[in-house]
């Protein structure tokens, strides 16, 4: 193996540790920590892959990569239910002040 070359298996524990935080973080609606994990995590992924050279246990491998992509649809998941409770936030906000409005043009009216 290239003495250059990182770890593979090494590289892939990582990016499966920090996978696992970012969920945690998401359970924790913490999304700011998910999206500065998410960078480090891409920088990882990029030194990682391809698996081009050969890793010493390939059956490891998968399965953390399997665990990696079950972790961010989790995140995911969790993501949108998140924006779908903002985006209701935003509806019930934005129709509040249209009432709000209402009520005080009707008021300065009389």
């Amino acid at each position: 193996m290239d003495r250059d070359m990182p770890d593979r298996a090494a590289l892939l524990q990582e990016i499966l540790d920090i996978t696992r935080e970012m969920r945690e973080q998401a359970l924790d609606s913490a999304w700011g920590s998910v999206h500065e994990k998410e960078a480090t995590r891409q920088t990882l992924i990029g030194h990682c892959f391809p698996l081009d050279q050969g890793i010493a246990n390939p059956n490891q491998a998968a399965k953390s990569i399997q665990e990696i992509i079950e972790l961010d649809r989790s995140v995911m998941s969790l993501a949108q239910l998140a924006r779908e409770e903002m985006e209701d936030s935003f509806s019930r906000l934005k129709l509040g002040r249209q009432a709000t409005s209402a009520y005080t043009s009707v008021e300065v009216g009389n």
